[in-house]
């Protein structure tokens, strides 16, 4: 995908605060194309779902909305008209599972897909996906790369 040429300019980054991680989501979704899928690879509680906050900000929506989906596998938001698609994959045991929720229909008409722990999609994550891994170096500070 054409974007990687893009982010590789922009990361990797250190990030020193939640505020800072979701400022650098913000930047990011200036240069994502529509209808990109970013593929969020890190631990528990590294930042993936402050980047995606950042990303909603960037896109106009509120930010502040955007929770962790870890219980109901996938939240969305709007923003400008647009629909953005927060994914957790964490607790998906089978990759099956997206497609009898029917999360495919809703990833061909998202603005952005944000996806979670995107490991566990398997062949149901797009292959053109944007991965991006975010490491947590101890207190507040995020080490965020592209991964191409």
């Amino acid at each position: 995908m054409s974007v990687g040429v893009s982010l590789e300019g922009m990361l990797p980054r250190e990030t020193a605060s939640a505020e800072e991680t979701r400022s650098l989501g913000a930047r990011l979704s200036a240069v994502l194309p529509a209808g990109a899928v970013v593929a969020l690879v890190g631990d528990l509680g590294a930042g993936k779902t402050h980047l995606v906050k950042g990303l909603v900000d960037g896109l106009g929506g509120a930010g502040d909305e955007v929770s962790s989906p870890t219980f109901t596998i996938a939240q969305e938001y709007e923003a400008d008209g647009d629909l953005i698609l927060h994914v957790d994959a964490y607790r998906v045991d089978d990759p099956r599972e997206f497609v009898e929720m029917g999360l495919e229909d809703s990833m061909d008409a998202a603005r952005l897909v944000a996806i979670e722990w995107p490991e566990k999609m398997g062949s149901a994550l797009p292959p053109d996906a944007v991965r991006v891994e975010i490491t947590h170096l101890g207190g507040d500070r995020r080490r965020i790369r592209y991964l191409p």
